[in-house]
């Protein structure tokens, strides 16, 4: 009874306070619990501020160089990229882009090193292409030229020692030069991919880059049906010699400030020129994949991998082309094509082995004639279908002169050329550095 009493009179409060008391431990009475809130929000501020900083760090941006690693005439670097572009198949509608590690120059490269990394050619100007470049030959000295504009040396033209010049011309509208014109074939004038961009099987990318340029060089080199039809880039280019050895097939959009892959592009060069002297001349080139001509409204020569004017493949057919086989079907497939029949081919020891190979060396164009003081039209196309690696030359022989041979016997001719400057340096065609140099009339001065 009396226990009964007790436990009815035990205050409502007692035992919560008993268990408060026995919580109240020596961590509580430290701040432990605010401690352990502190602790956990700036865990989680220091998680999210190292994310954010890893976010906003820029990607370092990877120089892309138009020529191969190497500087001097058929340098290891060269031969190496030559043989590995590859053809056989193509999976993809856009070709991978790749670089070369070293120096891209107009027209003269020397050794790669760490003072002449080449820089993006979008942010060229004319005010810094003045300088002169040391020797062309198998080293690559820089040299310390007082030329003004594009001299290599004291004179104008457009060697020189700037930075992220290419073989594919440079940026200036006051250059003594034919004017270049990039198009990408993959995309129309509003960027939007073209049937052709479209398409993954390599045979069908190879026919149907083709026939696009069968059509204009067939059709009176309308320009204006391309920039109708395809991507046109707004930078042009001043170009004063074709003389592009192995390099980066993206090397040519890359020097139009164009960024796109390096495949199924199309550059044309226009101007109006003047010979050296009143003759009889042909011109004698290559193209990986093509190099087209058209002199005076008319085509003159169509050399590489892939013809235009015929709309055939002439890689591998070498034999058939010089009559040393006989293959009637062909004969008729190639009645359209810009060469003579037969035509020669002028097969150098320096050309690097594949193109020997695939193409025997360079082809020798049918015969023109040419006025002094008269002025010419003359377009001059070149284009990479596939993509990997790119080379173009163009030569120019005049008939009946004589001209030293190589081992091979073929003759060492002129570069056809509209200044003195030297070429890029690389795996190529020998040529006569003293040739002779056709004058740019004032008429096709073009606004660049």
């Amino acid at each position: 009874m009396q226990q009964n009493v007790h436990s009815d009179h035990v205050p409502a409060a007692h035992v919560p306070e008993h268990q408060d008391q026995k919580k109240n431990t020596v961590w509580r009475k430290l701040g432990g619990g605010s401690l352990s809130i502190s602790i956990i929000v700036h865990a989680v501020l220091l998680v999210i501020g190292i994310f954010w900083i890893f976010q906003i760090i820029p990607e370092k941006k990877q120089e892309v160089d138009f020529m191969p690693k190497g500087g001097g005439g058929g340098s290891p670097g060269v031969k190496e990229v030559s043989n590995k572009k590859q053809r056989a198949t193509m999976t993809t509608p856009n070709t991978p882009r790749m670089a070369a590690k070293g120096v891209a120059s107009s027209f003269t490269l020397p050794e790669p090193d760490a003072a002449s990394a080449m820089s993006n050619v979008g942010s060229l100007s004319s005010g810094g292409l003045s300088g002169g470049l040391g020797g062309s030959g198998s080293g690559g000295g820089r040299g310390d030229g007082h030329g003004t504009g594009f001299g290599s040396g004291s004179g104008p033209g457009l060697g020189g020692n700037a930075k992220g010049m290419s073989p594919f011309g440079i940026i200036d509208p006051k250059a003594n030069a034919l004017v270049g014109t990039f198009y990408d074939l993959k995309q129309d004038p509003k960027g939007r991919t073209t049937p052709l961009g479209e398409k993954t099987n390599w045979g069908e990318i190879m026919d149907s880059t083709r026939d696009i340029l069968h059509g204009f060089v067939s059709r009176g080199w309308n320009e204006r049906s391309l920039a109708n039809s395809y991507f046109q880039a707004p930078q042009k280019l001043a170009q004063t010699k074709i003389y592009m050895p192995v390099l980066p097939a993206d090397g040519a959009p890359k020097a139009f400030n164009c960024d796109v892959p390096g495949s199924r592009w199309v550059v044309i060069y226009r101007g109006m020129v003047r010979p050296p002297k009143t003759g009889k001349y042909r011109f004698v080139g290559a193209g990986d994949d093509v190099v087209v001509v058209r002199f005076n409204n008319k085509n003159v020569f169509d050399y590489g991998y892939e013809s235009p004017t015929a709309n055939i493949k002439l890689a591998g057919k070498g034999a058939e082309l010089k009559g040393d086989k006989e293959d009637k079907e062909y004969d008729r497939a190639r009645r359209d094509l810009a060469m003579p029949k037969p035509m020669a081919i002028y097969n150098y020891g320096s050309m690097s082995q594949r193109a020997k190979s695939d193409i025997s060396g360079l082809g020798v164009g049918m015969e023109f004639e040419a006025r002094d003081n008269t002025d010419y039209p003359i377009e001059i196309l070149v284009s990479e279908v596939p993509g990997g690696f790119f080379f173009a030359y163009l030569l120019i022989e005049e008939i009946g002169a004589t001209y030293e041979k190589d081992a091979s016997g073929a003759p060492i001719l002129p570069l056809f050329r509209l200044d003195n400057s030297p070429a890029a340096p690389g795996e190529g065609p020998p040529y006569d550095k003293n040739g002779p140099i056709w004058k740019l009339s004032g008429k096709s001065r073009t606004d660049i």
